[in-house]
């Protein structure tokens, strides 16, 4: 189960929550593998809305997605969303586990969310990830006590300059644990860890961690708390 679990991790965007703008960062996506998200979109605007939704893998490169109702993998879904309308977009899954992050851009503004959905044998568990801002700093609480882990995926909005992430934990005493540097994304790129296995001096701890993205950079964050039987849920990234 953990090696699921942590295979869900390694791919990565949020589960669901709402958040108006024009251009939405979905900071994971988690498809193949038992795993589905499904993504669902809200025009907010006065008048119709035309919207695109980009898939991105990894190292940043356009990420092919089975997608309901559409025909073999496609990197993109285009819809069109009249006056308070809306619109669900579901990966299909499938054998071949596809991690990354998405971006939802419109002219109009819009409302988004997405669900993670893990097809398991016994029950089908699901979570919803609010969809943080994107700053080049956030924290988000950690719990890697009795057999629960914090897994957490961060993303790149700069489509140009690669981000130097770098990582402070800090235990419930507010005491610095560890530092260290996360991981150089690329352009539009994206990383999900477990944090016990990443920082081992965070197993069996509680505490926060605050990434961070040296110079001009931009990333998103999301954080899942997974119960060693099965269910997960979210935690918030705070923006700093």
């Amino acid at each position: 189960m953990k090696r699921i679990l942590l295979s869900l991790m390694l791919l990565a965007a949020p589960l669901g929550a709402v958040n108006v703008s024009s251009n939405i960062t979905l900071v994971h996506i988690a498809d193949g593998f038992q795993w589905t998200t499904t993504f669902n979109i809200v025009n907010l605007d006065t008048a119709q809305a035309s919207y695109t939704m980009y898939f991105y893998a990894d190292d940043g490169t356009p990420l092919n997605l089975s997608i309901v109702g559409q025909a073999g993998l496609v990197p993109s879904v285009s819809g069109v969303l009249a006056v308070n309308g809306s619109a669900i977009i579901q990966t299909a899954g499938g054998p071949v586990l596809r991690q990354g992050w998405a971006r939802l851009n419109s002219s109009q503004n819009l409302g988004a969310e997405a669900t993670f959905v893990n097809h398991a044998a016994i029950a089908n568990y699901e979570a919803a990830v609010p969809i943080g801002t994107v700053s080049n700093a956030f924290t988000i609480a950690f719990d890697n006590t009795n057999g629960f882990f914090t897994g957490v995926a961060i993303a790149s909005t700069d489509q140009l300059n690669p981000a130097v992430v770098n990582a402070t934990f800090r235990d419930s005493t507010g005491a610095q644990i560890a530092t260290g540097q996360v991981a150089v994304l690329k352009a539009f790129g994206h990383i999900s860890l477990l944090l016990n296995q990443s920082f081992p001096s965070t197993a069996g701890l509680t505490g926060t961690v605050e990434f961070d993205c040296v110079s001009f950079c931009s990333i998103g964050g999301l954080g899942l708390r997974f119960d060693p039987n099965g269910p997960f849920t979210s935690t918030t990234a705070f923006s700093r």
